[in-house]
């Protein structure tokens, strides 16, 4: 049985519906370009990025957090494998084999480990709250990654790590191979585990939460420590796409991940939101996104894009919130009214 708050059908039918005509329209309005093999390609490779740090800040999001270091987190896992790798294979590290690489890419990923770890060691153990530790945390992790690299953009990684970003697997390639792994793991996690329920009853009643029997502290460390392995998975593929890493990649993508989780119907105070939903939105987003760069916009109007949509999304759940009050009070008065015996509204 699937508890309540994992079950959205309508509002996953209503980001079915504006996925379809996102499409509609954008092949509509670019016929050459964007209803093609290539283009579908093009997403999918980049597709991964934004789900993955999607993900991760859903599960911070649905336990009543927020992640804002997940960038930092992910460009320092970047340079712990370029230094692992320059560590291991010095000057060879371009030719390093598929073991070197993955000794890399499992010492990033405990790295990032480490970092949730300690967030959510800070937020559950010490009480502090999560906008501000992941706050810190992002701007400890933007210090060091600039000190370390000087600003400098790191490069030459071997074949293998390459792959992982750039590689087909047939005809699909292999980050969206990754991708679908991932959320079929991830919908087990959220549905079958003790945790990943875990997550969403801590969200939605930290007091009743204590009192069910669930180590609450231990689900909050868990759940930053996995936040931080999405930034380890954004990594990956990050490097393998563009051979490099540097202290500021992908900055921009902190404002898409916090607004797919608006659009997905995650609840930005915790206890909802679905691994559907998040699919459908993040996938809505690529598709704007690829498809406003195919119409040669400026590049920074997606950004303006972006923030517009999230306060679109922030009144009208503000207005929708409103009006299901007002109808609740509505067939509350009605009701009473109906009541034997009631007197309401009647005269003297």
């Amino acid at each position: 049985m699937i508890p309540a708050f994992l079950q959205r059908p309508s509002a996953n039918r209503t980001l079915a519906g504006v996925l379809v005509a996102i499409v509609v329209l954008m092949s509509a309005l670019n016929p050459q370009r964007f209803p093609t093999i290539g283009n579908l390609i093009s997403m999918s490779y980049q597709l991964p990025i934004i789900a993955f740090l999607s993900l991760g800040m859903m599960v911070a999001m649905v336990s009543g957090g927020i992640n804002l270091a997940i960038i930092a987190t992910a460009n320092f896992t970047g340079i712990v494998m370029a230094l692992l790798l320059r560590a291991v294979a010095g000057d060879a590290a371009e030719e390093a084999g598929a073991g070197v690489a993955l000794l890399a890419m499992g010492g990033g990923l405990a790295a990032a480990l480490v970092l949730g770890a300690v967030m959510g060691w800070l937020i559950a153990y010490v009480e502090v709250p999560a906008i501000l530790t992941t706050l810190a945390m992002m701007t400890l992790l933007n210090g060091v990654n600039l000190v370390i690299t000087k600003g400098y953009t790191l490069s030459g990684f071997p074949e293998f790590l390459l792959g992982v970003g750039n590689g087909m697997l047939g005809p699909v390639p292999i980050p969206f191979l990754i991708l679908v792994a991932v959320v079929m793991g991830m919908a087990v996690f959220l549905r079958r585990t003790r945790t990943g329920l875990g997550l969403y009853l801590l969200g939605s009643n930290p007091i009743a939460a204590g009192y069910s029997n669930l180590h609450v502290r231990a689900v909050l460390v868990r759940t930053y420590a996995l936040s931080s392995a999405f930034s380890a998975l954004t990594a990956f593929i990050m490097v393998g796409q563009l051979n490099s890493v540097k202290a500021n990649y992908a900055e921009s993508y902190l404002l898409v991940s916090v607004l797919a989780c608006f659009l997905g119907g995650v609840d930005p105070f915790g206890g909802t939101g679905t691994l559907t939903g998040m699919v459908l939105a993040v996938v809505i987003l690529q598709v704007v996104s690829t498809g406003v760069n195919l119409l040669r916009m400026d590049p920074f109007f997606i950004q303006a894009l972006w923030g517009f949509i999230i306060l679109v999304l922030i009144a009208a759940g503000f207005l929708g919130e409103r009006l299901r009050e007002v109808r609740r009070l509505r067939a509350a008065r009605l009701a009473q009214q109906a009541a034997p015996g009631s007197t309401v509204g009647t005269g003297p």
